[in-house]
């Protein structure tokens, strides 16, 4: 086999500092290394990342360009005299290259370029693949800081925070400018991991929002503008897609998520071309969607049933009816046992619904004040909803699972991103990387399917735990301490 380049990694000052390292190691007793091992880990393991990035270097100074001239997308260069030095993250750290860089033709002041970047397709011009792969994989899990702190623990790579924060938004514009090409791409390599189509018997489509501070959101709202959620907050959009067995057993569930965008359209073309993939792979499997009331998802699911020409079964979820159903009767006074007694109707009776609207409508005619405007409006959502709420049949069929599991899965996703709340979102603009596509293969765990962005949940439940903390300490200081004093100088007397 021909040898194109020759590495001789023993002839580096790292290769060197290890196999030191490594004979040092073998002097030291047993107990003592035994005491010691920790650090000796700790210690060997940033040689080989020195030693990993030696060999780096070596590898991206061997890939450079070396030509009088070149072109790229139609447009000439020039070499520049000399070579300057490129620093660039790998998956070991951070590396210095001596590289070419070539000037545009036509006279002083052109763009320069550096073909080793473009020939290794680096992202921004400063990641490898494999470390933005890293990168990425962190920022989806975790917010920067908590990112570039826990890569710092782990050694090797270490960006700052707002390295890492810019990745995904340089991600991000290449994604969004070649989305459609992008997802067909990602749909592609994940039909591996669909099941057979002999397994699947329903598909269910979900869709939903959570509210989350922004910094574009206005802090006041307009005053002919009904009020949608929290000041500062916009809605983000996350939606599911959920491959059932004929015991209603969850087989597959691909999630999506997009940041604010008015009416969700981009949300909408990504469901429904998922969509349309999914049902030309299981053409038999029946077809659901799932939703709470809000008028917005409904106008989406409605539209995406409607463009497919299939017949879908449109479904309330089960426990937003429950959360609604379950207030209005409280504030009737119904007893905690007559509720669940409805509860049960409304899921098994097939005029159960039928019955607890006319019990509402009689608690409406008979409440006055505040309590007989929540149970009219409550009333009004069953009524509004009432062709959704067939529970019954559903369960009849076999489909008891997917409504009582909070539409889908999408709700628990949802659920989860309360969970994320500020650490998604505070800080960014509705024009930040989104979400994108989000998968879940065979499990509840969602990955990463080409996702440009999604930050986690640890930051935020930390940040409550230090603040209910806090709120407790300063209890505990301003009411304790004066009780005790003042019980001792009453038992001092």
């Amino acid at each position: 086999m021909e040898i194109w380049h020759e590495f001789d990694l023993r002839a580096t000052p790292e290769f060197g500092e290890l196999q030191a390292l490594m004979d040092a190691r073998a002097m030291v007793p047993a107990d003592e290394a035994a005491r010691t091992q920790p650090d000796f880990e700790r210690a060997f393991y940033a040689g080989l990342m020195r030693l990993g990035r030696a060999g780096m270097t070596m590898d991206l100074e061997r890939l450079d360009v070396d030509a009088d001239g070149v072109e790229v997308d139609g447009e000439r260069f020039r070499r520049r005299a000399g070579k300057t030095s490129g620093h660039y993250m790998t998956s070991m750290g951070k590396v210095e290259v001596q590289r070419s860089t070539y000037r545009a033709r036509g006279g002083h002041g052109g763009r320069t370029i550096a073909p080793l970047e473009l020939r290794l397709g680096l992202v921004d011009g400063h990641w490898t693949l494999a470390a933005a792969e890293i990168g990425l994989a962190f920022m989806a899990a975790v917010p920067s800081e908590a990112s570039a702190s826990l890569l710092e623990m782990i050694g090797g790579m270490c960006p700052s925070a707002s390295h890492l924060d810019r990745l995904p938004k340089r991600i991000n514009e290449v994604w969004e400018t070649h989305r459609e090409v992008l997802e067909e791409a990602v749909r592609e390599s994940a039909k591996t991991d669909l099941p057979s189509v002999e397994e699947v018997a329903r598909l269910a489509v979900s869709l939903d929002g959570i509210m989350v501070p922004m910094k574009d959101a206005p802090r006041e709202r307009s005053p002919n503008k009904q009020a949608s959620g929290p000041k500062g907050h916009r809605e983000v959009g996350c939606a599911s897609l959920t491959l059932y067995d004929a015991e209603g057993k969850r087989l597959h569930t691909i999630r999506f998520g997009r940041m604010p965008e008015k009416h969700k359209v981009t949300l909408h073309r990504q469901m429904q071309a998922e969509l349309d993939s999914l049902i030309e792979r299981y053409p038999s499997a029946s077809l659901a969607v799932i939703a709470d009331g809000a008028p917005d998802n409904w106008r989406i699911l409605d539209a995406i049933a409607d463009e497919t020409g299939r017949s879908f079964d449109r479904v309330l979820d089960y426990w937003h009816a429950v959360e609604h159903f379950d207030l209005a009767l409280r504030k009737a006074r119904v007893s905690k046992k007559a509720r669940s007694e409805w509860r049960r109707a409304v899921r098994e009776d097939e005029n159960g619904v039928e019955r607890l609207i006319t019990e509402l409508g009689a608690h409406v005619a008979k409440s006055t004040g505040n309590r007989r405007v929540v149970i009219e409006r409550e009333f009004e959502y069953l009524v509004k909803h009432a062709d959704r709420m067939d529970y019954p049949r559903l369960a009849a069929e076999g489909s008891h699972r997917q409504w009582r599991a909070g539409g889908g899965v999408q709700v628990a996703r949802r659920r989860s991103d309360e969970v994320l709340g500020d650490d998604m979102a505070t800080g960014r603009r509705s024009g930040d990387p989104d979400l994108t596509r989000l998968g879940a293969v065979g499990s509840t765990q969602p990955c990463v399917a080409g996702a440009p962005y999604c930050a986690g949940a640890r930051g935020r439940h930390r940040r409550q735990q230090r603040a209910q903390e806090a709120h407790m300490a300063r209890r505990s200081v301003k009411l304790d301490p004066p009780w005790r004093m003042r019980t001792h100088r009453r038992r001092a007397r």
